[in-house]
């Protein structure tokens, strides 16, 4: 009796060691298995920047009607299926880089106003010249954004970007100045970021770039639209 309770005893523990090593054995599969999924993912990150940077590149020296989703898997000098597996067309691929220019605005705009400025105006006119700079250093951007080709979905995603921008430009306004309190005044900020962004489109439309006159323009008419909301003169923000 003694025997079988022992040999009992040994086969419970010879099971217990099993499961161990199974679920071990089980934890580690589920480890390779996770590590391999993220390998996967940051190939899978790498090749879709690597579309987006062919893209680009391409922007800079041909017409967005003239590019294939191909075309930037040549570039790219990745597999065209794996192109298709990331994008569905090269509009797909236009609309993540308008998503990327889009953060990259918001970035330079949101970025402290370090100028003295003694009106409203001129923090209107900062903002401007940042934008028109944008513009300036990524011909891929201008046709993308502002481009007489751009395409209707592409315009507006953009035009949803522009709210946020419009709120931006209130915001770096009302660091400096006390602003009244204007029904709908974030509105009335998205309509002047339009008002520019119509003149940049008029000057790409135009001279094929973000000219200075049309700069200009841009700020002559974001500026006249604000002031007829706004006195040419507010109150100073007291600094804390």
């Amino acid at each position: 009796m003694r025997r079988v309770c022992v040999v009992s005893t040994a086969v419970r523990l010879a099971s217990r060691s099993e499961r161990g090593e199974l679920a071990h054995t089980r934890l580690n599969d589920v480890g390779l298995l996770g590590t391999r999924k993220s390998s996967l993912r940051q190939r899978g990150i790498a090749r879709r920047d690597k579309l987006l940077q062919a893209a680009e590149t391409l922007l800079e020296s041909r017409e967005m009607d003239e590019i294939s989703l191909g075309d930037v898997a040549l570039q790219a000098k990745v597999p065209k299926g794996s192109a298709y597996h990331f994008y569905l067309n090269i509009v797909d691929v236009y609309a993540s880089l308008v998503a990327r220019y889009d953060k990259e605005l918001q970035a330079m705009m949101t970025a402290p106003v370090r100028s003295s400025v003694s009106a409203w105006p001129e923090v209107v006119e900062i903002l401007l010249d940042r934008a028109a700079e944008f513009y300036l250093r990524k011909p891929s951007a201008r046709q993308l954004l502002v481009g007489p080709k751009t395409l209707p979905e592409l315009k507006m995603r953009d035009r949803q970007n522009d709210v946020v921008i419009g709120r931006i430009f209130e915001d770096q306004v009302a660091s400096f100045f006390v602003l009244p309190a204007v029904p709908n005044r974030s509105e009335v900020f998205f309509r002047s970021v339009e008002i520019a962004d119509l003149m940049f489109c008029l000057s790409m439309l135009r001279h094929g770039l973000i000219t200075e006159e049309m700069t200009r323009e841009a700020k002559r008419g974001s500026v006249a639209y604000l002031g007829s909301y706004f006195p040419a003169k507010l109150p100073r923000k007291k600094r804390s």
